[in-house]
């Protein structure tokens, strides 16, 4: 339980303070006054001045935000620097600010893959069979332990990963044939793989194809160098980019039910979890959860920051801002969506914990 929730208060914490401190960046940049940095939320623990800028530490460490002069619509009448308050920056200059939130999110996933890729280069697991079920499809073959697997279906293949990875791809699958090698013979099988109820990677119920083999304990660590360690990093952030959109987009057309969707509970069951498998393990979550809170935060939905980014566009084509009762009664709605989201995902996790997860 201590682990959960130190390995929750870090992710959390660090994700939300790195999204904060890009709007601060940017917003200095823009010429706008920051009034208050907080590492944390709620009531102020102790504060310092440097500057313009408060900066706090308060009570409750998952994460932190800024208030920027000018920012909220009640303070408009009040305003005595124009050129130092956000609401009346141009559009283009109110939308770095807000993009930088989500772009930080993105920069601290790639500097953690980077890292991860230049110090300890590309782990996978080896192709190699590490054990065979009995009376499984792969026993029936020939297919025993210890042997390589160096070709499915006329594809090379580097790691277990990828036999799983292309075993996967087609859901008619029916025979697979399996170049491997034993010893110093090179051998074919033909292998017709068994379905059975599983999961997708996105915990949807699905039929997979199973051979029956395991994969071996071992791990290969490949060192690569930085140019690579660079692309590596970029291709990490494009595939979880992409793969949160499409999960999102599978949400929204019904594809994948929203039963799927976890909140805080979900998070430091999966951070603790990641944090009891080592400190590789645990950051490369932080990444994961990086890059999904930067995609979610670009949502266009109303208190998010892709809300904002609409607002701005609109701005830009009418060439005045929203009038304060319009934007009012935009963020009042998209506060409604967010407490019902933050209801039902709470209701999911509380739904998990009664049906037997443990948070350790």
């Amino acid at each position: 339980m201590i682990t959960t929730l130190l390995a929750t208060i870090i992710v959390l914490g660090v994700l939300i303070f790195v999204h904060e401190f890009g709007h601060f960046l940017a917003a200095k940049r823009m010429g706008v006054r920051v009034e208050i940095f907080s590492f944390g939320f709620g009531p102020k623990l102790l504060g310092i001045t440097f500057g313009e800028t408060e900066y706090r530490i308060s009570l409750v460490p998952l994460g932190g935000y800024v208030k920027l002069y000018g920012e909220h619509s009640e303070t408009l009448p009040s305003i005595a620097e124009r050129e130092r308050a956000f609401a009346f920056k141009s559009p283009l200059q109110k939308t770095f600010i807000v993009v930088a939130g989500p772009l930080a999110n993105f920069i601290l996933a790639f500097l953690i893959f980077f890292a991860i890729f230049a110090l300890v280069g590309k782990t996978y697991t080896p192709p190699v069979v590490g054990e065979v079920l009995k009376d499984s499809p792969a026993e029936k073959a020939g297919i025993l332990k210890g042997d390589r697997i160096l070709e499915i279906n006329g594809k090379k293949i580097k790691s277990f990963e990828d036999l799983l990875f292309e075993m996967r791809r087609d859901e008619n699958l029916k025979e697979v044939e399996l170049k491997v090698k034993r010893g110093e013979e090179i051998l074919v099988f033909k292998v017709f793989p068994t379905w059975m109820e599983g999961s997708n990677i996105f915990g949807k119920k699905t039929k997979i194809p199973v051979l029956g083999i395991r994969a071996p304990s071992e791990l290969v660590h490949e060192k690569v160098d930085p140019l690579s360690a660079i692309y590596l990093a970029g291709k990490k952030v494009y595939e979880f980019t992409a793969l949160t959109l499409l999960a999102i987009y599978k949400l929204i057309s019904g594809e994948l039910p929203f039963s799927t969707l976890g909140g805080p509970i979900t998070i430091g069951k999966f951070a603790g979890d990641s944090a009891r498998l080592g400190f590789v393990a645990f950051i490369s979550f932080m990444a994961l959860l990086s890059i999904n809170l930067g995609v979610l935060n670009l949502l266009p939905l109303p208190m998010l920051d892709g809300g904002h980014i609409v607002i701005f566009a609109i701005e830009a084509l009418r060439r005045k801002p929203l009038s304060l009762k319009t934007q009012e009664l935009i963020f009042k709605i998209g506060l409604i969506i967010i407490i019902v989201l933050s209801i039902a995902v709470f209701y999911n996790d509380i739904l998990r914990l009664m049906k037997g997860w443990k948070l350790q």
